[in-house]
């Protein structure tokens, strides 16, 4: 497969993406946790759109106006972390020899203890019994995640660049495809 941005342009990617792992760090080193949350969950909703950005072409769903095929990281973090599990089931080798398989439900376990923390931000009683101890477990938890997405999504990244690799969409995920029951919708 060949790169779809320059190499200038996916240098000054990885530069703000270095820059966000390193706050994440400061932050967790100054104790800011709730800083760190936020950062930990954008990052991992960049690197998953990222990936999905990188296929989501060859589906015949996003193909068709689909919500997956908006330019920007416009999708919930749990529609992203599913698609890239439907293809890691399927075992696509771009995903499945780049993905640790317990990833999934690690970010998805993540995200809901994330959620739960925030809904419940401004009430009285998780702020005094909770609120720091809760952000600091969130948060160094989080950055292990995160590091565990970087790692894959370059592995990722690698494997699907590599000249003699051909990227095929399996029409079982497809089928399985949010776009597929967004297009019915405009076609009723």
């Amino acid at each position: 497969m060949k790169q779809n941005e320059s190499l200038e342009l996916r240098c000054e990617m990885a530069t703000m993406h270095d820059f966000f792992l390193n706050k994440i760090n400061e932050s967790i080193e100054g104790k800011l946790y709730f800083e760190a949350s936020w950062l930990i969950y954008s990052c991992l909703e960049n690197r998953f759109f990222r990936v999905l950005d990188k296929y989501k072409r060859e589906c015949k769903y996003c193909t068709k106006g689909g919500k997956c095929r908006k330019g920007s990281n416009q999708l919930a973090l749990s529609t992203q972390v599913s698609c890239v599990e439907r293809l890691y089931k399927e075992n696509v080798s771009c995903i499945s020899d780049s993905f640790p398989g317990e990833i999934f439900d690690e970010v998805r376990a993540w995200v809901k203890s994330r959620n739960r923390l925030m809904h419940n931000l401004l009430s009285l009683e998780d702020y005094e019994d909770h609120f720091d101890n809760d952000f600091k477990e969130l948060a160094l938890s989080g950055k292990i995640i995160v590091e565990d997405a970087y790692d894959a999504c370059t592995k990722f990244r690698e494997a699907f660049f590599q000249p003699d690799y051909k990227f095929v969409f399996p029409e079982s995920c497809m089928e399985e495809c949010p776009c597929k029951s967004h297009q019915k919708k405009e076609e009723s």
